[in-house]
């Protein structure tokens, strides 16, 4: 065995020797496990845990994966049995389970209560970057998480999604993840990709055909997934521009072609000799062995040339600086070799002081990863995000406004798009997407005006994945719905009887149109309605003519579904009551309560609720519904008729108008993750999981996020139906 391994079983021994006869559960399914349960048959492993509720049920190495509950029957403790790195993340994420809980070093995992939480990057920052890099004379980069990032948590997530993709072609052998983790086992420590893939192919039995198509389509993925780092491609053009004799230096079994491609997508050409790998060089980082070469082959080399050339034998040490994110591969180890280090915190370490670091725990499937990874790519690109708020270029706090340590802080309208409703929005559409295909609906009606925004964004998600959908736009509002469809006495009072914070004559000029009418004392509402009948039933009957011709043009039917926010389906009760019909509706949220009438008469869904939530009370969503009822705004205001060329009749614009141009920027921020998604993660055919974005999207407003004065400021609550009064809804 190799003795890196066979230490790893001595240590693991010494460790837990005294719980040899206790039950143990494993977490992780990589190959520290699989080492131990290969060295160590005299302790008693009876199962495994994995993130991925997905692989719950299946075997693995002989054992069973198992659920927290699962867990807590069959054994007496579990041992999270993967990188130091992922400790707490994990912990996190199974804290509440009913046995001990231990690290691989023998430690007991204990809740902890943070109060204050310490931003152990705070002093750094890119301008103090730049002066380290003009004082030196020989400058090495990482490049994985420090010049570049992968838009996913972690570098197995890369596994998994070829793992996905060739799962047809894998089928009946093993699985993808699990082969590679045994080929890993047969190799150097530094190995190369072809060397892997060559062992891949040993094991597994496939053709060679296969197994280089699957190394190419990694090789392109990683590219695909890689995302400069914000400001370190410009500290690496400046070292070159300013005479630094520049290296690039990693860890990576990657070919060297591979940095050179990826660099020179940005005109970035590094000469011959300058990029060490450990796969070629046969060092690695970690271990000290590749700053050794490198001190040797590299920086002595030059001081040697420098003594050379210096008047009465003398020498000046050439100082050497390296950037990276590791602690160790970049920081502790080559500081052993007298070389200057400056960490660029990778975006995984940022998550961890930041507000934001229960995301972490959170992730479980497939979907979680990738709305996941686009989530960090965005907030953490910038390695100094977190040092002292002024990490970014365009940065700036204005007179008066604070931002706690370690606080995210959205900035920008396009950043509150992208980061706080791209993913819900994405969400949306994706389950929409689907459950429309499955119901084999014809068309999908958009609902104004909060469907302004949702069917373009709908239609751009359809083009992007190749998908059609009709769809058209309904000009309706609770208001213009109500007075199309009022039939009777009884629900004309019942309209007029609504809830309405206001004098009589905005109440009549807001509902019937008519203007002028004073209080008269003693009066009650059916005095008023029965003075001015003649005027009312005028205006209800031209509002009806004009909108029954309007949405019989529209040709919609049974076949049709429409697609609002929700809440009790209103609008949706009185299209069909207009139509004669039974469409059917998809919503955020909606009340699937007995105490809803609607719920029984037609067929309503909601994305962000469970089964058994029939109100939706518990949907973060549901709870923050008026911020996106704010968002989800159109140009113009409340649509209160259609006039008989088929044009749209709106209230006056409002605060949530005069803003609208807030509103596209938060929107392209919004398409842009979509894209984003689309482009990196759509052929996997990921089914969007409704309740990690809706969880995530009450983390962005429950206090984990911050926001400048000029995103607050556009969002207001308005309510033509029951007010004129609209208010500021972080105010």
């Amino acid at each position: 065995m190799n003795n890196k391994y066979q230490i790893e079983l001595d240590e693991f021994t010494a460790r837990f020797d005294q719980y040899r006869n206790s039950k143990m559960i494993l977490y992780g399914i990589g190959r520290y496990t699989a080492t131990l349960l290969e060295g160590l048959k005299d302790f008693q492993f009876v199962g495994l845990m994995d993130k991925d509720p997905a692989n719950v049920g299946k075997l693995m190495f002989g054992l069973p994966i198992v659920d927290a509950a699962t867990a807590e029957e069959i054994a007496d403790m579990v041992i999270i049995n993967t990188s130091e790195t992922y400790w707490n993340v994990i912990f996190n994420r199974i804290a509440d389970i009913g046995i001990p809980v231990f690290y691989k070093n023998g430690e007991r995992a204990e809740k902890k209560e943070e109060v204050n939480r310490q931003n152990p990057f705070k002093d750094l920052s890119y301008e103090i970057l730049c002066r380290q890099i003009k004082e030196a004379q020989v400058v090495s980069f990482d490049f994985f998480d420090t010049l570049f990032m992968r838009a996913v948590c972690n570098p197995r997530d890369v596994f998994r999604l070829l793992e996905i993709e060739f799962e047809e072609k894998w089928k009946g052998t093993v699985s993808y993840t699990e082969i590679r983790n045994r080929a890993k086992e047969g190799l150097r420590k530094n190995y190369s990709l072809n060397e892997l893939y060559d062992e891949i192919e040993n094991l597994s039995g496939l053709p060679y055909s296969l197994i280089e198509e699957v190394k190419n389509r990694e090789l392109s993925l990683e590219k695909k997934l890689l995302f400069p780092r914000e400001g370190m491609l410009e500290s690496l053009k400046m070292s070159i521009e300013t005479g630094k004799e520049v290296y690039i230096i990693s860890d990576m079994y990657l070919p060297e072609e591979f940095y050179r491609d990826v660099l020179e997508q940005y005109e970035i050409f590094i000469p011959e000799g300058q990029i060490l790998l450990s796969n070629v060089v046969d060092a690695g980082k970690d271990d000290g062995s590749m700053w050794r070469y490198y001190s040797e082959n590299v920086l002595q080399a030059r001081q040697l040339a420098h003594e050379e050339m210096s008047a009465g034998g003398d020498w000046v040490l050439y100082p050497a600086l390296h950037i990276g994110d590791n602690q160790k591969a970049d920081f502790e180890e080559p500081l052993k070799y007298g070389i200057k280090t400056y960490q660029t915190p990778s975006a995984w370490d940022l998550l961890g002081v930041s507000s934001m670091c229960e995301l972490a725990s959170r992730i479980c499937g497939d979907y979680d990863f990738a709305i996941a990874g686009c989530i960090l790519k965005e907030l953490f690109r910038n390695p100094y995000a977190l040092s002292g708020r002024s990490g970014s270029p365009d940065f700036s706090l204005k007179a008066g406004e604070k931002v706690s340590e370690g606080i995210v802080y959205i900035k920008n309208n396009e950043e509150m798009g992208y980061l706080v409703f791209g993913p819900v929005m994405l969400t949306f559409l994706l389950w929409l997407l689907q459950e429309s295909r499955e119901d084999k609906v014809k068309k999908l009606v958009f609902m104004s005006r909060d469907g302004y925004f949702l069917k373009e964004d709908f239609e751009y998600l359809c083009k992007l994945s190749g998908e059609r959908r009709d769809c058209c736009y309904l000009g309706i509002s609770r208001q213009l719905a109500m007075t199309a469809a009022v039939s009777s006495e009884k629900e004309l009072m019942e309209y007029a009887a609504m809830p309405y914070s206001g004098s009589v004559g905005e109440l009549f000029e807001d509902r019937f149109g008519i203007t002028g009418v004073k209080e008269v004392p003693g009066w009650k509402l059916e005095n008023y309605i029965e003075a001015f009948r003649f005027e009312i039933e005028k205006h209800f009957s031209d509002i009806r003519r004009n909108y029954l011709y309007y949405i019989a043009e529209m040709g919609l039917d049974d076949a049709c579904s429409v697609v609002d926010l929700g809440y009790y389906g209103n609008n949706q009760k009185y299209l069909n009551r207009l139509t004669h019909g039974n469409m059917a509706g998809y919503y955020f949220n909606v009340n699937l309560s007995e105490q809803n009438p609607n719920a029984k008469s037609q067929k309503m869904t909601a994305c962000f609720q469970k089964k058994e939530d029939a109100t939706g009370e518990n949907s973060q969503v549901l709870k923050r519904m008026i911020y996106l009822e704010s968002f989800l705004t159109a140009p113009y205001g409340m649509v209160k008729a259609v006039d008989a060329e088929g044009h749209f009749v709106c209230a006056e614009k409002k605060k949530n108008q005069e803003h609208f141009q807030d509103k596209e920027e938060i929107n392209r921020g919004v398409r842009r993750f979509i894209s984003d998604y689309v482009r990196l993660f759509g052929k996997f055919g990921m089914r969007p999981n409704t309740e990690f974005a809706d969880w995530y999207y009450g983390l962005c407003f429950g206090g984990a996020m911050e926001f400048a004065d000029s995103v607050k400021g556009s969002f207001y609550n308005d309510n033509g139906m029951m007010n004129r009064i609209e208010s500021m809804l972080f105010y």
